[in-house]
Formats: C-alpha cells, structure tokens, sequence
C-alpha cells in the first residue's frame, strides 16, 4: 500500500501520494466507526447504521435542566469500537511522519482546490440548482474581515422548482444525492482516482462522501486529485441536471388516492432514523446496480427506476480495482516571518514549524506516562501576557454550545465589579451577535436561558462557513467584547491564528483587575480527516492569564459538576472519555490534528505594541511557554512508549513498546585494541590454536548431546527428526526460498551476539547486505541467542522522508521465552536506523514438550521460518499462538523437508549494478577499523555465524 505526504517548504507546495488499496482499507475500517456507512466496492453491506446524534446520552447546559436529547444538542454515545480506531491510525502513521502542518490543514487546502477547479469548470445548463464552495467570501459579502472558503461544495436548490421543491424537501435531495453518488462513482473508477462515493451523516474524510443539508446536498471531495476530480463531478452535475428535468416528467402533479411509489419513496427518506437511512442505502443500491449494469442508462432510464422503485434492496457490487494517485497543490503554503517573540525560526522555516518536529522540543508536549491523563495538547503561554488552553468536549455542537454558553456567562462575570471592566457609552450590553453560525446552533435560546443579561457581550460566527448559513444583510460588529466565539472548523492553522492576533483589539479589558475578554476558537474535530471515527469537539480560549484562569477555574469546572433534572453530571456526558483522549493523543502524535503550539509557528505577530492586552498572572501550574530567541532552550527528547501496536492492528494484546534509547558512546565509537606483538602459539592457525578448538567444539557437543543432535554439514540436514536443531544455513534458505516471491523483502543470514556487538551504522547498507535495496521495505534477521537458540528480528522500512531517512520499525520475536528481550542489545540498531522504534512479541509459539520445561526444546529455527513467512504475507500480522504447539512444529519439519534441497540449490542475492539502487550508511557516518567487524558479506560456504554452542560461552 502508499500513501505519502510531503510538504515541501521552499516550494510553498505539498504532494500527496496513494494508492487506492490504501483507501480502500481506510474505508474498511471507517464503515463501521462513529459515523458509519454503508460501502458497495466489496459487495452490499446494508448492516444498521445511525447518525452519531440521533440516540444521545443527553446533554448538559445548566442547573437542573433537563437532558437534552435532540441531535443538536451536542451529546453522543461513547466510542465503543476501539479496536476500529487502532486499524485507522495505523494506515495514517507512516504517511504522515514528520509534517510541518498537520493533516487537518492539507486536507482542507486539497478540498477547497477541488471545489475551486468545480467551480471555475462547470457551466450551468438548467435552473434546478447552483453550487458554492471553495472560495473565499468577497468583502462585500463578509462581516468586515476575510472570511475563507469552505472545502465543500453545496448543491443548492433554486427556489422556483417543482423537483426538488422549494419547500426544503429531504426527501427529494436524497434521491438526487443517491443520483449524484452513484454517477460520481462511476466517473471516479473510469479515471481511476476513486473507489465509491458513500453516504455518510457528517462529514470528514479522505474519501469522497456526500450528506444532505437544507434545501441540497453536500460533497466532501476527500482527497481527489483537484484537476481530474473536479472533471469528474462536473461529469457527475451535468448528469444530475438532466435527472432532475426527467423527474419532472415523473413527479404527479396531484397525488391521487391511492399513494403513488415515488411518493412513497420520498416519504421514507425524511428524518435521521435507522428506518430512513437503511431505506437511502436500498435506494443507492439500485442506482449503483444500473449504474453498473447498463453503463449506457440515460437520465431518462434513472428518472423510471425512481418513480417505480418498491423500496427493495438490489444486489450490486463494484469491482475493486487498484490504482496510484498523485498530485501536488502548489503556493498553498506562503513563507512568512517569525514572530518576534518566538524562538528563532530555522532558514528553512515555512513558518509552519521547522524541518525538525518541533512538537518534539519541548518536553511537555510529549505524551505523558499515564496515557489516561490528558492528550498532550498542552497549554502555551506568550511571553507572560497570553495564554492559549483547550478543552475537549464530546461533539463539535457540543463545544460550540458550550463555548457560547460559557462566552455569554464569562462575559457577565467580566463586566461585573469582580471582573473590573467598566461599561461605558461603548460597552452597553446587547443582544448576542452572530455572523452566519452553524445552522442548528441555537444561539438565540441559550441567550434567552441567562438569569441575568447583563454584561453580555458576545460575538459568535464562522470563519469559513456553509454558504447555506451566509446572510448578505449588512453587519457591523460592536467592540469591547466579553468574548468572541470563532467557529474555526474549516479553516487551517495559519487562518485560525490570523483571527488570533486580529480580534484581540476587538476584546473589553480591565484597568483595575488583569482580566480582559477571551477569544474561543471552536473546532468539529469530526470534520477532520478521520473525524467521523472519532467524534469530539475543541475549545481554544485564549486571553490573559487571569481571564483564561476564570474561565476554567471559576467557570467551567464550576459547571461541569452541575446535575441536570435527571441527575446526570454534565462532567459524565460532555467530556471526552479517558478511551477517547488517549484515541486523540494518538492523532495528534502522528500530526493529523493541530495541537495548540501550531498556532504559535504560523509567523503571525502576536505582541503587537497596539493590542491592549493587560498584564500577566501566573495561573499556578506549568505551562509551555514560548522563548525569545535569545533564550532558546534545548530539552533532550524522552522516547514514547504507547500501547497501540507499530506494525499491524491486529497484533493488539500480542505486543509490548520496548523503548531503544541510543548506545553509550563506549559502545559505538571505541574499536578494540590491535595487540603489538603475537607469539608463535597464538597465532592464527597454529596446531596448538586449532587442536584448541577443536577440544572446545567437541566439549560443547558432548554437552549438548543430551539435549539434541547436529545435522551433519556435508549432507542435506533431516529437519524432519524431532531433536534436530536447524542450522543457520537451514533458516537461511528456507526464508529466502518461501519469501522468493516478495522482492521488497531482504532475507539476511543469521548473526551471532559476539557479530551483533560489532554492529556500525552501515551493518544494513548494500554493501554490507547485497539483498538490501532503495526498494527493500522488509528485513529479515535471525539472530543467535543464548547459545543453542534462534529469534527473530522483523524490520520495516518506511518511505524516505524530505530529509531522506526512512523510519524503521522492528519487532522482535522470541518463539520460545518471548518475555527475555535483550533489550541493550537492540539498543545498537540505533547506529543504522536511528530513532527506530521497537516492539516485542508476547506469545510463545514453541513448546516441543508438553510443557516440561526440563526437557530440550529444538524448534526455534523451525519457528523462525514460519513466522517471517507469515509476517510478511499478512502485512506484519502476527499469527495466533497454535493449539498443539508440537504437532505444529513438526507439521513445520515435514513441510521444511520437501524443499530444503531446493532451497539451498537457489543462487545467493546479489547487490544491482544500478548504484542508484543501493543503500548506504545513515550519516554522520563513524569509520571505524576493519578489525571490529563490520557485519561482512555472507556466502553459504563461510556464514556469518552457525548454530554452534561456541558462539555463546
């Protein structure tokens, strides 16, 4: 599978890269997430699906309220398919190593590319509908400041039609959606940039999905390629305009007595019920069955089904067929200057953040040692007079409530004599101000819900909205604001801190307290890329140290004990879960969300001498506090360590996080000493050195008699005899020959502990190892342990990043002791994979005796096959343990039997002449003498190490 993307700094531009395969098992593991869906490019699944808000737990927004049950009251039911999210995660994280801007950003810059490119390629031929999106909003339209465009594109009605009506008809623009959806998707697989567009209730994905809203419908392009996407949907619009003109035809004008099926069709997809929403999946599944079948149907052929369709569900299926997908968005990420009160920017900065991750160089947005406490997301003070803190709620309506909410009380509070703003002639209070909120925001009734009204300074709007909500009534806004609610789902990071810096001249402040009024930035995490799998919302509240203080000590924490009538706490059914926050920490480490610190690498000048902004209180507890460049401060990085496994989701519970810290500098750098002089006896080759050595063999086959035999060298060994150990050379071509067939996997010969000590950083390179090449994603490694015994290194290599280094991730497999890891040992893969990170097996495999930990156990190396084998042919997989682990490792000598001639009759690999192809060292490259050895070359008559007693003593 690929997918990769790369913002490359200096060209201002980011590249995105990905095969649908890749898409495709996103889509597998989103179906059944938060917000499911129903998909078809593997067959009809039309299993029960909800909106995430159509059965809520309740919501809590006051003293003794009752619950609020409603879909926009913000509530949800907690994330219960956890191991959904593990899977989604994993095909995220290698991608997105090492982002100077999160994944939320690219995604939003790519959606509105698309829906620009719509717009700028579509002619409209009828007057059913117009569409919008993507674009900023002209001045004159705006509230008097830039608001920016949103990365969707609205298929909205016009109001004089029959089909849709006018009258807001759900109904009918499911049918169109359904229409559209399957006609995109058809036009999607012909250019082979899309497996299926899928409807889905919310959005926020990487693939195309489509919702309807208020008198339209709603795409969310995902990640298409603008140039060859905005094709397609235009292929898709010009479709649904000759439909909606053939409905027309077959719409009656009177409904009869007797109920018409159209009608009755219509009737059944109103509402966001189960019923209603299996009833749009049976529909799209028979607009994707003619869609399929006849590949010529005209507008007029779908308008028929429409108006006699029954309501049955239809066998359909789309063929998955695997493509690649790439495309770069260029000048979407301008250079600017650094504020002048931030650490000083790297030359290369974008202003988005340097080359290096710098959510890594400070120690408190690492993840904490208790993943239960927290998501990391930790909050930033600037320079004593600004603080920026988050909270993170259940839903995006969730936070947007309670930030108005909370908006309109703090702002009472900060009017009052304790807050020590003063109200003049300015700062009288008014009604709550909005500017094209979201629509079910009920903005109006909580401003009507205050016990007291005074003080109330609020403005609330949205800063890339849905044109649906955009009103072109003039709007001045007041100033001396208690607060300012900014619904910032849409808009990137470099957007959001623009607002930051704007709007601080639009806050009240106090001349006799330090309090002043707050900025809220909002965010719908749901519409993030992975959004709808992990519902929750975000409130940014920025201000002084005392107003930020207030706000979550004086405020919100006061009013997340309060018990609704029905005597649930709001703590209980508005916070996000301790399951949730650490699903959310994970997102954030592997950049796909902005984190708080973001909005301080933007470049944007936050200490303006013209922003009012009082003085500073310290809130009593740590925060990240951003220096002035000359105090910049270096803090050594601590090693994560999660629970989540690094290679494979389905592994959960069979692995365990080793952290590899770097070698001691002893260990890397100090060759052994050459002795000066060497005396007749001692050297190499003498009688009295080899008859030594000799005694030393035999001794240590005596000893290990007992315990098993060796297969004699000169002949094919009898790996089928229980009591063989398998030789080196065994393993060897046993792996290479099963793993024949992978040509992105390099097989190495097996090394010994005394050859794994001298590892240097280029133990790994084509010089060393002839099978490794720039295309090798997969490295085999037996390893010697403990005398007579094998385990297994399986390695991964990630794509090159923009510095050229490729993330290396390693899992280590004991078959028989899975929980003796020799830790400081693996520590030196540091030396040619630096940063790898590390887990370890915890199930055993082997038990050749029954559980009679006396006896002799001999079939590591048989176990060292099978489970490189079957790593690499289930994508890092591990397999479950075997219910007879004997019986199975004898079943793994007779079928090792029948092709070990074969398989060491097979040529050693060599190294490509194309020197393009080859992997050298990581750098800095530490040189080293000869005489440490240097892991060297292997052939079969002179291995690396055999599985002899003598390598251990």
């Amino acid at each position: 599978m690929v997918w990769q993307v790369e913002a490359a700094q200096e060209a201002g531009s980011i590249r995105i890269t990905y095969d649908l395969e890749w898409l495709h098992q996103v889509m597998l593991a989103s179906a059944n997430s938060m917000v499911p869906f129903t998909r078809f490019s593997t067959g009809a699944n039309l299993g029960t699906r909800s909106y995430p808000r159509s059965y809520s737990p309740g919501f809590v927004l006051g003293r003794g309220k009752p619950l609020d049950t409603s879909s926009k009251g913000g509530g949800r039911q907690p994330l219960s398919n956890g191991g959904g999210m593990y899977s989604l995660l994993s095909l995220f994280e290698e991608g997105c190593a090492g982002l100077a801007v999160p994944l939320s950003d690219i995604a939003i810059l790519s959606k509105r590319a698309v829906c620009q490119a719509v717009l700028a390629g579509f002619v409209q031929k009828g007057k059913s509908f117009h569409v919008e999106g993507g674009t900023r909003l002209a001045m004159e339209r705006g509230p008097g400041w830039q608001i920016h465009g949103y990365p969707m594109l609205c298929i909205l009605g016009n109001e004089a039609q029959a089909f849709p009506s006018k009258l807001n008809n759900q109904g009918q623009w499911r049918i169109i959606q359904c229409v559209f959806g399957a006609r995109l998707t058809r036009a999607l697989r012909a250019r082979g940039i899309g497996i299926e567009v899928v409807s889905r209730e919310g959005f926020g994905s990487v693939f195309p999905t489509l919702a309807d809203i208020p008198n339209g419908i709603r795409l969310d392009p995902g990640l298409l390629p603008p140039a060859a996407g905005a094709e397609a949907i235009i292929e898709a619009l010009d479709f649904t305009g000759e439909f909606i003109t053939a409905m027309l035809k077959v719409m009656p004008k009177v409904v009869p007595s007797k109920v018409p099926p159209v009608i009755k069709l219509i009737t059944s997809l109103e509402g966001y019920g189960d019923d209603q929403l299996a009833a749009l999946d049976r529909l799209m599944s028979a607009l994707h069955a003619l869609t399929n079948n006849s590949p010529k149907a005209t507008a007029a052929n779908y308008a028929e089904l429409i108006g006699n369709f029954n309501g049955s569900e239809v066998a359909c299926s789309w063929a998955f067929e695997n493509n690649q997908v790439s495309y770069t968005l260029a000048g979407v990420l301008p250079r600017v200057q650094g504020p002048k009160k931030k650490r000083k920017p790297d030359p290369d900065d974008s202003g988005y953040g340097s080359e290096s991750e710098y959510e890594d160089d400070d120690s408190d947005l690492l993840p904490s040692r208790k993943p239960t406490k927290g998501d990391g997301d930790a909050p930033v003070e600037v320079n004593d007079r600004l603080v920026l803190k988050k909270a993170s709620l259940v839903s995006g309506m969730a936070a947007l409530r309670s930030a108005t909410m909370f908006g309109m009380l703090y702002s009472n509070w900060l009017f009052s004599s304790k807050g020590g703003a003063k109200l003049d002639s300015q700062g009288e209070p008014l009604p709550i101000q909005s500017w094209a909120p979201y629509f079910e925001l009920d903005h109006d009734e909580l401003y009507a819900s205050l016990d007291s009204k005074v003080g109330t300074r609020v403005l609330v709007f949205d800063g890339a909205p849905n044109p649906i909500n955009i009103d072109n009534k003039p709007f001045v806004s007041a100033r001396e604001l208690g607060a300012i609610i900014i619904d910032t789902t849409n808009n990137t990071t470099l957007e959001r801190a623009e607002y930051l810096a704007f709007f601080q001249g639009f806050l009240a402040t106090s001349k006799t307290s330090r309090a002043g009024g707050l900025l809220i930035l909002v965010e719908s995490a749901s519409k993030h890329p992975t959004g709808g799998d992990l519902v929750h919302g975000i409130m940014r509240v920025c201000g002084t140290p005392l107003s930020v203080q207030t706000f979550f000590d004086g405020l919100l924490k006061h009013q997340l004990k309060l018990k609704s009538k029905e005597g649930k706490t709001a703590r209980e059914l508005n916070v996000l879960s301790s399951v949730e926050t650490n699903f959310r920490r994970m997102m954030l480490e592997q950049r796909l969300l902005m984190r708080n610190l973001d909005l301080f690498n933007t470049g944007i000048d936050f200490d303006r001498p013209n922003l009012k902004l009082p003085g500073s209180l310290s809130l009593g507890s740590p925060l990240v506090v951003i220096q002035p460049p000359s105090q910049d401060v270096v803090v050594p990085v601590r090693p994560r360590v999660h629970d989540f496994p690094l290679l494979s989701p389905h592994n959960l519970g069979k692995v365990k996080r080793r952290v590899l810290a770097e070698p001691s500098p002893r260990v890397i750098d100090l060759p052994r000493k050459k002795k000066s002089q060497v005396s007749g006896s001692q050297e190499s080759g003498s009688p009295r050195d080899g008859e030594k050595e000799a005694e030393d063999l035999e001794s240590k086959r005596k000893e290990y008699e007992a315990l098993g035999h060796f297969s004699d060298p000169s002949a094919l060994p009898k790996l089928d005899d229980e009591g063989t150990y398998y030789e080196e050379d065994d393993i060897y071509c046993l792996q290479r020959y099963y793993l024949q067939g992978h040509p992105h996997v390099a097989v190495l010969p097996g090394i010994s502990r005394v050859q794994w000590r001298e590892m240097n950083r280029s133990a790994y390179s084509t010089a060393v190892h002839g099978a490794i090449t720039t295309a090798t994603t997969v490295i085999i490694q037996p390893l010697h342990r403990h005398r007579n015994h094998w385990a297994l290194l399986y390695i991964t290599l990630g794509a090159p990043n923009l510095l050229g280094r490729r993330k290396a991730k390693l899992l280590y497999i004991d078959p028989l002791s899975p929980d003796d890891v020799p830790v400081e040992d693996l520590q030196l893969l540091n030396l040619p994979f630096p940063g790898i990170e590390a887990e370890s097996c915890t199930v055993r495999y082997q038990d050749d005796r029954d559980g009679n930990e006396a006896l002799a156990q001999d079939s590591c190396g048989a176990w060292a096959v099978q489970l490189a084998v079957y790593l690499v042919e289930h994508d890092g997989a591990l397999p479950a343990p075997p219910d007879n682990p004997r019986t199975a490792a004898m079943d793994l000598r007779v079928a090792h039997m029948t092709v070990i001639a074969e398989a060491k009759a097979m040529d050693l690999p060599q190294a490509p002449d194309d020197l393009s192809q080859h992997v050298g060292a990581p750098s800095p490259m530490l040189r080293r003498s000869n005489s440490v050895g240097n892991l060297s070359g292997v052939s079969r008559s002179n291995p690396l190490s055999t599985k002899k007693p003598y390598h251990e003593l």
